[in-house]
């Protein structure tokens, strides 16, 4: 990876690390004897950073849609895979404008953005959906959890209704692009950031520019 960013003069940058299992062709179960072929793609991704603009353009437009989430049973919400298909459908049913799809688990209850981890607050508490079901266990995720716990702030992880967010105070969503990003409409109903989105995303701010800057 750091040769790859250095070849083409990155810094701040976005990489993608893809292993697959060599060349296989005609067959599913994957041979031991061939060796993994290993892919870096990267490109510039300039961060705000503090007292600097954000990554994302503006706060999101998010969209509860009919796709579910593939239950873990089927396809492990922890497995990186280049199978987007989920995804994919998810977002093909926004509407113009809208820059995120809210996915729901098969019971109905919420699980996370095609490529976002959501949360919310309400009454003070700091509210995301547990991984113990369908969730990707993101990176940004376990951050915002540990400076928000480190903040003293009280975290619940559960199994939440759509109408869960629809009436919160706060509403974020969390990605190694987008950070903390705050959302502003979901289905049409204002939400909007706060001052506990707006502690978080200053304290996340802190911590990459203590880690990769200090």
């Amino acid at each position: 990876i750091r040769e790859t960013l250095a070849a083409n003069d990155l810094a701040d940058a976005y990489v993608r690390l893809s292993i697959t299992r060599g060349v296989q062709p005609g067959t599913l179960t994957p041979r031991p004897d061939v060796d993994p072929t290993v892919v870096i793609y990267a490109k510039p991704l300039p961060r705000g950073g503090l007292d600097e603009e954000p990554v994302w353009d503006g706060p999101a437009t998010v969209e509860t849609v009919e796709t579910r989430r593939a239950p873990d049973e089927a396809i492990p919400a922890a497995a990186k895979t280049h199978n987007y298909l989920n995804g994919i459908l998810a977002r093909a049913e926004l509407g113009d404008g809208a820059d995120e799809a809210l996915m729901c688990d098969l019971e109905g209850r919420v699980s996370e953005g095609a490529t976002s981890n959501l949360w919310f607050v309400r009454d003070g508490e700091l509210h995301t959906p547990t991984i113990d079901g369908s969730v990707l266990p993101g990176i940004t995720r376990a951050i915002v959890l540990e400076l928000a716990r480190e903040a003293g702030l009280l975290v619940r992880e559960g199994r939440y209704e759509p109408v869960d967010v629809l009436e919160a105070d706060e509403a974020f969503l969390t990605n190694r692009t987008w950070e903390l990003r705050p959302i502003a409409t979901l289905d049409g109903r204002e939400i909007g950031g706060g001052p506990v989105t707006e502690r978080l995303s200053r304290l996340y701010d802190e911590r990459v520019e203590e880690s990769c800057y200090g």
